[in-house]
């Protein structure tokens, strides 16, 4: 039965928050020095409470420097990161060409508002050009992902002339205002009260073949999941379309070729393919959210490119700025020259140290001597997690596509049964031998192992080791394994 407003929503909320003295108290539990517990104490005192970094660890630890795929807390201690400050470390921390780039752009040239300058033209230039699109191209820029995917969004409704944007359960599009609505995560949405952020979205099933959501098996299925949902929009009785009379109020599908804040997972061959016929079909366009999963990620430079398939608009942000915030949406120039001066104005939007940074990181990420190498390491590091897979039996599944990887945890490899309290255990204990990453998932049992794409075999092979030891204490822990 269903609660009163004080029944339901307060008791959520004192639920979800954390007092100041459970935050102390978590800091003194934490496993580091004591130099880093003085400065997480500070930073505690003085930061929101709401932040991800009592999210993703109980504590995060305090970081003064890092170099390559190495993060050094506040005593010294050596982590090795596989986050990559969740992908935007794609050439390793303090990349010593990016850092000089940076330092001698800011002799030169700094900050000019919104507006063109030398940096800014040759970045969009470069990235019309490696865009893949069969047609001419523009570029529009913002400066993080989120603002990034809003101006996709608004381009296509105003292109478009229709309200609907269709997107993938466990998409991750952003948590602001304009794009909370675009991200299913039930867990956030509770803090946009009393408003509800962006309403007008439809949301589809994602390809998520181990757990099938509607109980088929690949390939037999035939995309079963997309074909379902081409279905609905057939008939009269959805708030999208009437296909039979040729009516549509979709402006876009908005979709991750994976998707990464879920839990790194990978959809089988046809899944972009499915996207991009139905949006043909029905007059929509296709908006490809590459902001964590392009810019060499998957091995190649695009992910969408692994389909086969070409979108109308790409957004991408992370990593294309060498750490400096910056994202751009690059859409046909149709779509871009639709509206008016002062349709979007950002002040940081394109600013010239991320477009310096950002031109260089593209002419790397782009060449295929780059690309290789991070297949080939990529190709190594699934092998040593699938070589553990076949020793531990709370490994269920490893995914990975170039350095894109996730691994799910089960308690057997029978029932797949998520291992969620284990994936906790396994997250915390990595954080004692010096491994960070990041514990998602959709029932909160994956692992986004994320290293730079320059991390080396043998920095590989120590995250490897800790992984197989931390994965044997925790079968043993929780019991997993025995007959």
């Amino acid at each position: 039965m269903a609660e009163s407003f004080e029944g339901n929503v307060l008791k959520q909320r004192k639920r979800m928050k954390l007092s100041p003295e459970s935050v102390r108290a978590r800091i003194d539990n934490a496993p580091f020095g004591e130099e880093t517990k003085k400065l997480a104490r500070r930073w505690s005192e003085v930061e929101s409470l709401g932040g991800v970094g009592l999210g993703v660890f109980d504590v995060s630890p305090v970081m003064v420097r890092a170099k390559g795929a190495y993060l050094y807390d506040a005593d010294g201690k050596e982590y090795i990161d596989m986050l990559a400050g969740f992908a935007v470390s794609a050439l390793g921390e303090c990349n010593e060409e990016v850092t000089r780039i940076i330092q001698e752009q800011a002799g030169t040239l700094v900050h000019y508002f919104d507006f063109p300058h030398l940096e800014r033209v040759r970045l969009a230039e470069k990235l019309v050009k490696l865009s893949r699109m069969k047609r001419k191209a523009r570029v529009a820029f913002g400066v993080t992902g989120s603002d990034g995917i809003e101006l996709a969004v608004r381009a296509a409704r105003y292109f478009t002339g229709q309200p609907f944007i269709l997107t993938a359960y466990g998409d991750y599009h952003g948590v602001t205002y304009g794009t909370m609505g675009l991200t299913g995560k039930g867990g956030m949405q509770p803090y946009f009260y009393p408003l509800p952020p962006n309403q007008s979205v439809g949301y589809f099933h994602f390809a998520y073949c181990y757990r099938c959501s509607y109980d088929k098996e690949h390939p037999a299925c035939d995309m079963y999941c997309m074909k379902s949902y081409e279905r609905l929009l057939e008939s009269k009785e959805s708030p999208y379309t009437d296909g039979m009379h040729g009516i549509s109020s979709v402006a876009a599908i908005l979709v991750s070729p994976y998707q990464s804040s879920a839990g790194y997972y990978i959809p089988p061959e046809g899944y972009l393919q499915e996207l991009r016929r139905i949006a043909d079909r029905f007059g929509m366009l296709l908006i490809i959210d590459e902001i964590q999963t392009g810019l060499g990620r998957s091995g190649k430079l695009w992910a969408f490119e692994h389909s086969g398939i070409v979108p109308d608009m790409i957004v991408t942000s992370k990593a294309l700025g060498g750490g400096i915030p910056i994202s751009a949406v690059i859409a046909e120039s149709d779509i871009l020259t639709e509206w008016g001066p002062g349709a979007h104005v950002s002040t940081q939007a394109g600013n010239a140290l991320a477009c310096a940074a950002g031109s260089y990181v593209l002419d790397v990420v782009s060449s295929d001597e780059f690309l290789n190498k991070v297949n080939r390491r990529g190709s190594y590091f699934a092998d040593g997690l699938r070589n553990l897979q076949e020793k531990h039996e709370i490994v269920g599944l490893v995914g990975n596509r170039g350095i894109y990887t996730g691994v799910e945890l089960v308690k057997s490899k029978k029932t797949k049964e998520p291992a969620a309290e284990a994936a906790t255990f396994i997250r915390d204990e990595s954080v004692k031998e010096g491994l960070l990453f990041e514990k998602g998932g959709y029932y909160h049992n994956r692992l986004q192992l994320i290293p730079p794409l320059t991390v080396e075999e043998d920095e590989l092979d120590r995250a490897l080791g800790i992984l197989d030891r931390v994965f044997g204490d925790a079968e043993k822990r929780y019991g997993i394994g025995k007959r």
